[in-house]
């Protein structure tokens, strides 16, 4: 009977029935809210291959933007019933079109900067630019593309830690106060009070308003 199942496997009798019909476009609305955190994870893996294996187009509503970057091959996010930004979930994390894209789409830190030709200076370093900005901007960096590395004199200090077992959160303060996220792998096993150089892969740089 119905009642008897579980979450997950209500979930897929649900799919299967929809599905059947074999329609053009399913409409998915939140499909995985229901569900605790680990069987989500497996349910949205089990829902993207029964698409694929079906041939089905699917349009995923959802506010979970890690669920909707892991499912989608394009997504498109949403402001006050506007589009802001269209594209594959990789485009939309590594390239957002504004700011506000970049802080709802993921972690971000965002630091002021001076653009010139080619470059962009910042209180963390002076990083290549790509684009045509000049002057003052706004400039985003991923936690995970800041990487501290220990040392005696380092520009920053370890002010917090947050250990996960396959990676750790940091909290690194920077001389003039400020505070930056990092997120890296298990190593290096840094402490509370350590000091840091930092290294940055990446940055996004934006107009300042």
């Amino acid at each position: 009977m119905p009642h008897e199942l579980s979450g997950g496997e209500q979930q897929r009798v649900a799919l299967a029935r929809a599905l059947a019909p074999r329609p053009d476009v399913i409409l998915l609305d939140e499909p995985f809210s229901s569900l605790d955190a680990s069987l989500r994870e497996r349910m949205r893996r089990d829902v993207r291959r029964i698409l694929n294996a079906a041939g089905a187009t699917a349009v995923l509503v959802t506010h979970d933007q890690e669920e909707a970057l892991a499912f989608a091959d394009v997504v498109a996010v949403m402001r006050t019933g506007k589009v802001l930004q269209v594209g594959t979930p990789t485009r939309l994390y590594r390239n957002p079109v504004s700011p506000w894209v970049a802080g709802f789409v993921g972690e971000s830190e965002f630091v002021e900067g001076v653009a010139d030709v080619g470059r962009v200076e910042t209180p963390v370093g002076t990083f290549p630019q790509f684009g045509n900005h000049r002057g003052d901007v706004l400039v985003m960096i991923r936690p995970e593309w800041i990487h501290p590395r220990p040392s005696a004199d380092g520009i920053a200090e370890v002010v917090d830690r947050e250990f996960y077992g396959h990676d750790q959160l940091l909290l690194l303060a920077l001389p003039d106060g400020r505070k930056l996220t990092s997120r890296i792998g298990n190593t290096p096993m840094l402490e509370v009070g350590d000091r840091v150089d930092i290294g940055v892969d990446e940055v996004v740089v934006f107009p300042r308003d």
